[in-house]
């Protein structure tokens, strides 16, 4: 059960930070060497939940989400993220998942159509999967760098707070 708690709370901050990060950075973050500079936004879903339950209790939905003030009430009133939908650009490739609960499982992914026809596009597909996988593992490489420096608790986990409440995110 200890386990599963810390892998919420991770999951809470990692799906949080995403958000905060799109603000934040504009949409924009570099990857390192390996994927680069990508865009990336909050689509349109945000799930939450109370702390002591696992079961979502708001769910918004449409058009920039993440914009309302009903979203951010629920985040300044305690709330978590539990789901999250982003929308990710590498190059000229476009990505959609849900990244959902403690484990962050990859749900509703949507890759760019295939570029190949007949038995070639089994081959485009594998490479987009494997391409939106990569993406969401240097995300977290990133949220994982700067959740464990010192400059969390003292720069941007108070950044973040203030934003939640509405104020200026500077880093």
């Amino acid at each position: 059960m200890v386990v599963e708690e810390k892998l919420a709370s991770v999951s809470c901050d990692f799906l949080t930070w995403l958000w905060f990060t799109t603000e934040k950075e504009m949409g924009s973050i570099d990857l390192g060497e390996s994927l680069g500079r990508i865009d990336f936004w909050v689509d349109e879903r945000l799930a939450f939940r109370s702390q002591a339950d696992d079961k979502p209790i708001a769910v918004m939905t449409g058009e920039n989400p993440s914009t309302t003030l009903e979203a951010r009430a629920a985040l300044a009133g305690g709330k978590v993220l539990r789901d999250l939908r982003i929308g990710l650009r590498i190059a000229e490739r476009e990505y959609t998942v849900t990244l959902r609960g403690p484990l962050l499982d990859m749900a509703s992914a949507k890759v760019p159509p295939d570029e190949a026809s007949g038995g070639e596009a089994i081959y485009d597909r594998m490479y987009f999967y494997e391409e939106l996988h990569s993406l969401i593992q240097g995300l977290f490489r990133v949220f994982s760098s700067q959740r464990t420096s010192e400059e969390w608790s003292t720069d941007i986990l108070p950044a973040m707070r203030a934003w939640i409440r509405g104020g200026e995110a500077e880093i």
